[in-house]
């Protein structure tokens, strides 16, 4: 069957050949040329060159493997295939004519219009018969899927956008009438869009602010918003008149987070808080990101976890790094960042499973693979569970940074990039204190190291990372329990997990060694306004599920910081990035700090290793400040 239908495909493509060479003849030979002359044309030359012209398209059509492609799939990349056969062929066509011999005696020299007129008709001739298969094809599954779906109910809907991610998603809405999904109309503030349809069936009916009323008089289900360029604070002000109507609200994401820019009907996805944030996507075009992670092999600790994980996505799907190494101590999220990089990526990439606290081991994979760069991501980040194990914290972040640090320099990897945290600013728990100690261990490895450029890269809290407060709360509400929030009054710096990943990396490559990169976290968020923008996006309001406070549990600040009483910071040109400023302090200091605890560590109890653990990290960030700025 399958041969039968390639055969088909050559005995359609040489029918069409065949009738271009003839019209081109036509065309050429309609205008002050002689009967005579003609008919030499007709009788003599045409008969001679047709099997040469059909021959050579043919065999550069399987030169390019033009048939192993389906001609229900064709799109312009398939049309513009075609486009190196049949200029190939031409160009061997018209080589007689090139070394000079005449058309008008010469049988095989044919002349340079035809050629030009024949090459033109055949690129369209041929796409023509492509698309009509897959028009044909499509309108055939598409009645196939009305037929099956014409008594199921669906949801009507309006579309808010008119542009060409609107546009798309209706045609493909189109194309699947199996899914619950009618569009009726849209609405846009673009005045050139007004009363225009964006398909046969969907006008634009008027401005965005007149939703309430469009929903009324078209007795609208759902809404759609379909503008993924929209600035974070319009999407906000619009997801909030959405919600004003009391209807199911769904949203195309943004374009920095569409595959190639597609919009696909798999990524249209409910709101989430992270639409409400209001953050702006990073721009990692410029060259210096590019050159820092293209073909270069990338180690990357702690892979399994949320910033590692989607730290991984983004350099496979924005970039082409020579190959990637998950790193991490539990096997099960290993395994599952390997599923998902197995499907989404062709890029080359090895799981390691091992823990950055024993040297010998880390060592021995990093030397066997030879990363040039490192992301070091592993780390303890739940604040209370790390208030009750203050030694394995210190282990974790601490030692577990300084084995990675050490080993980085001694094998002169090009790039050490470590992940910290706001709660490493003016420190009041161990969490802070430990990621604290470890910013001051790679500084102090920059300078023993100087071929190595060492990075801390600093910003708050990930929504919707592990243990943090959107998964705790929808477990919650799935459970019928009351959400918690800690006090009225806390505010937390928040970012997505896209942009905190996509932060790392362009910071890793604009850094400069022993500098700590600070990301532009916005404004603070309230905890509690969130909970209630939380509850909204689920269907619920304080009424129907209340909110219970529970104080502050150990080791909460009610804010967070980004920048310590003891750093300065410059501004970059790069925006969302700040740096502090790196001083000349004593790297003798932060290591005999550090010998000391990690002794300490193994043989006392955990509230004398925490005072012990707090004190000298405030020493060392006294001393910090005491010296001045570099200049």
């Amino acid at each position: 069957m399958i041969k039968f239908k390639r055969i088909s495909r050559v005995i359609i493509d040489l029918s069409l050949f065949t009738l271009s060479l003839i019209v081109s003849y036509r065309l050429r030979l309609e205008h002050n040329i002689s009967a005579e002359t003609q008919g030499w044309f007709w009788s003599s030359q045409f008969p001679f060159v047709l099997p040469i012209v059909l021959s050579l398209r043919l065999f550069f059509l399987f030169v390019f493997q033009i048939y192993s492609r389906m001609w229900r799939y064709t799109e312009l990349s398939e049309i513009l295939e075609l486009t190196k056969p049949i200029f190939c062929s031409s160009l061997i066509l018209a080589l007689p004519r090139i070394l000079g011999f005449n058309a008008y005696n010469q049988i095989f020299a044919i002349p340079v219009s035809v050629i030009i007129i024949d090459s033109s008709l055949s690129l369209i001739f041929l796409s023509c018969a492509r698309l009509l298969r897959k028009w044909q094809i499509t309108r055939r599954t598409l009645k196939k899927r009305q037929k099956e779906n014409i008594h199921r109910a669906k949801k009507r809907t309006l579309l808010i956008g008119a542009g060409q991610a609107a546009q798309e998603l209706v045609r493909k809405i189109i194309q699947h009438p199996e899914l619950d999904i009618e569009i009726i109309c849209a609405l846009d503030d673009d005045e050139k869009k007004q009363n225009v349809k964006i398909s046969a069936e969907v006008r634009v009916i008027g401005h965005i602010r007149n939703l309430n009323k469009a929903v009324e008089d078209y007795n609208i289900d759902q809404i759609i918003i379909a503008i993924p360029s929209l600035p974070p604070n319009q999407i906000r002000e619009i997801i909030e008149l959405c919600q004003s109507t009391k209807l199911e609200t769904k949203i195309i994401p943004g374009v920095d987070q569409l595959a190639e820019g597609k919009v696909t009907i798999e990524k249209i996805r409910k709101i989430s808080l992270e639409d409400l944030l209001g953050r702006e996507p990073v721009d990692l075009s410029i060259p210096e990101v590019a050159a820092f992670i293209n073909n270069k092999t990338i180690l990357i600790t702690g892979a399994g976890g949320s910033i590692g994980s989607e730290l991984t996505k983004q350099l496979v799907i924005n970039f082409s790094p020579k190959k990637i190494y998950i790193l991490g101590r539990g096997e099960n999220s290993i395994f599952q960042l390997s599923q998902e990089l197995s499907r989404m990526t062709s890029i080359p990439f090895t799981p390691i499973i091992c823990d950055i606290r024993n040297y010998k081991f880390l060592y021995e994979h990093i030397a066997s693979t030879s990363p040039d760069l490192i992301f070091h991501a592993a780390a303890h980040k739940h604040v209370p569970l790390m208030e009750d194990h203050p030694m394995e914290a210190f282990e974790n972040n601490a030692i577990g940074t300084k084995n990675l640090a050490e080993i980085a320099g001694l094998l002169n990897i090009e790039t050490f990039v470590n992940i910290s945290t706001d709660k490493a600013v003016n420190p009041i728990n161990i969490l802070g204190n430990t990621k604290r100690l470890a910013e001051l261990i790679v500084n102090t490895y920059a300078k023993k190291f100087p071929k190595t450029k060492y990075i801390s890269v600093r910003f708050g809290n990930v929504i919707g990372s592990r243990g943090s407060v959107i998964p705790i709360w929808e477990d919650q509400l799935k459970n019928n329990l009351p959400i918690t929030v800690t006090d009225k009054n806390a505010y937390r710096f928040f970012m997505t997990i896209p942009e905190s990943a996509q932060l790392v990396i362009k910071a890793g490559a604009v850094g400069k060694t022993s500098e700590i990169m600070v990301l532009d976290m916005g404004s603070e968020v309230n905890i509690d306004s969130l909970a209630k923008d939380f509850l909204k996006l689920s269907g619920y309001d304080s009424k129907q599920v209340k909110i219970k406070y529970t104080g502050l549990r150990a080791g909460e600040k009610l804010k967070e910081e980004l920048v310590g009483y003891y750093e300065g910071t410059n501004t970059t040109k790069h925006k969302k990035i700040l740096v502090i400023e790196s001083k000349d302090f004593s790297t003798s200091s932060v290591m005999d700090t550090l010998e000391e605890l990690q002794q300490l560590s193994t043989k006392s109890d955990k509230n004398i290793f925490r005072n012990k653990l707090f004190n000298e990290t405030k020493k060392l960030n006294e001393a910090e400040r005491s010296i001045p700025l570099r200049v």
